[in-house]
């Protein structure tokens, strides 16, 4: 592998920082639309690294895939798309809104292209009462698995298998950006997969043993 490819604890501490910076202005964005809870769709919290090809093919890498949704009955599109856009001006992007289709089959699509945080979009479908949003990474260089394995502590783990438990299923207004979570972390999903509720609150992020 290429000297530099960063490893171990190298390795962690880029994508600590990559993640956390996305994460943080995807906070911005989301409070600036809804000052609220968002469901986050299964594996869509975006601290687990998805495995991704470098520019120019060849060298493997990895990103983030970050997933947010609301549901707000009533929800008006101009008005919602309004919001975004300064959401997105607050946080430090630049994007336009354009509009789709017509009554129930109507939508509104805000794009920013961002050189740190990739493509991100919020999505206003007025005729489903939904607001998604979502942001995926550029291709970073690191072995993809590698990095889960330190994230979610695998090695720790052993044959436990329940790491997307401990991934939370909701983000607020008193969330903070999580990237580690060793055994015995907050339990966020009930074993039948439903949201466990109230959901557990971090105000302090566990401290992982890599990156120092």
């Amino acid at each position: 592998m290429p000297a530099q490819v960063p490893q171990r604890d190298a390795l962690y501490r880029d994508g600590e920082q990559r993640y956390l910076a996305m994460a943080t202005t995807m906070h911005t964005v989301l409070m600036g639309v809804h000052e609220g809870d968002w469901t986050v769709p299964t594996g869509g919290y975006g601290a687990v690294p998805i495995g991704c090809s470098l520019e120019g093919g060849g060298d493997l890498g990895y990103r983030f895939s970050y997933r947010r949704e609301v549901t707000l009955p009533g929800v008006d599109g101009e008005t919602m798309s309004a919001a975004a856009i300064a959401a997105f001006r607050n946080a430090g992007l630049k994007g336009e809104a354009e509009g789709y289709g017509k009554g129930d089959a109507a939508e509104w699509n805000l794009v920013a292209e961002d050189e740190a945080l990739g493509r991100v979009v919020v999505t206003v479908v007025p005729g489903a009462s939904r607001v998604e949003v979502s942001a995926d990474t550029p291709c970073a260089p690191g072995n993809a698995g590698e990095l889960s394995r330190m994230v979610t502590d695998d090695e720790a783990r052993g044959s436990d298998t329940l790491t997307w438990r401990s991934l939370p299923a909701t983000e607020g207004p008193d969330s903070v950006p999580l990237f580690y979570f060793p055994v015995g972390s907050p339990v966020y999903f009930n074993e039948d997969g439903s949201p466990v509720e109230p959901q557990p609150v971090v105000t302090a992020p566990p401290k992982a043993p890599y990156g120092d």
